[in-house]
């Protein structure tokens, strides 16, 4: 389990996403780490065992370039502490980084299935990494990214909050929800998702959750939401969180507890 927060805009968004993952850090947090994607040098992992400040101090997180990017930290669950355990999580190609919340209840199926293929090897002992590896399968040459998101989302059992980056659509965050929490927050040249309204609380007030059963895919200046299962578009309000004095009660009225999942 953890806290999520993902990015993207029209500038670096590492110390964006330092900031916002300190606002989310746990007591009980044991790892922590964040991946940024630019679009000439690929994805930058950078993730270690330890506190968001320690961790980000040690290995310069706030350095790494890129205009958008996800990160986590995490409380352990499945796989101990350490620093293959910890997210985001790498497909064997690189090509896919992956946080994510919940318990993939069929992981250990999916991964046996992978590993018999004999096309993918696995780092951590991890749910989660089963994610970008079956991303990594189901990704083929006329499907686009988020064609193929939604059909790995068709073979996870589960509770999951995810966000997911590519090399192949570099400008977007691909995202969904099945009974862990997910927001968004919507900037006038910037997207956030996170998993706690905190996260991205002094950047925008403009926010909107995902419901069981939907995804969406961000972009700096747009975003969309449909139904995993249908393919249907979701079209709701965003909501403006008033201000400090009534966040509590909006976040009530909408079932935005102030807790992770």
């Amino acid at each position: 389990m953890g806290g999520i927060i993902g990015i993207v805009g029209k500038t670096d968004v590492a110390p964006l996403l330092v900031e916002s993952l300190a606002r989310l850090e746990d007591r009980r947090g044991d790892s922590c780490g964040l991946a940024i994607l630019d679009a000439e040098m690929g994805i930058d992992l950078r993730k270690d065992v330890g506190a968001v400040e320690e961790v980000a101090g040690r290995l310069n997180m706030i350095s790494a370039q890129g205009q958008l990017g996800i990160a986590h930290t995490r409380w352990a669950t499945h796989g101990g502490v350490s620093q293959e355990n910890a997210h985001p999580h790498l497909s064997c190609d690189r090509s896919f980084a992956v946080v994510h919340n919940g318990i993939i209840s069929n992981h250990e199926k999916i991964k046996k299935e992978l590993q018999d293929r004999g096309n993918h090897f696995f780092f951590s002992d991890t749910d989660t990494e089963v994610i970008v590896h079956l991303m990594e399968e189901v990704y083929q040459p006329g499907l686009s990214v988020e064609q193929a998101f939604v059909r790995m989302l068709r073979h996870l059992e589960g509770t999951f909050a995810i966000a997911m980056i590519s090399t192949h659509e570099p400008q977007k965050i691909f995202c969904a929800r099945q009974k862990s929490p997910l927001i968004l927050g919507i900037d006038s040249e910037t997207r956030f998702v996170g998993s706690d309204i905190n996260a991205f609380l002094p950047y925008t007030r403009q926010a909107l959750p995902l419901d069981d059963g939907e995804y969406a895919v961000l972009l700096p200046d747009d975003y969309w939401i449909k139904d995993i299962a249908t393919g249907d578009v979701r079209n709701r309000q965003v909501t403006e969180i008033r201000s400090q004095g009534n966040q509590g009660a909006d976040l009530l009225r909408f079932g935005w507890r102030t807790i992770h999942s």
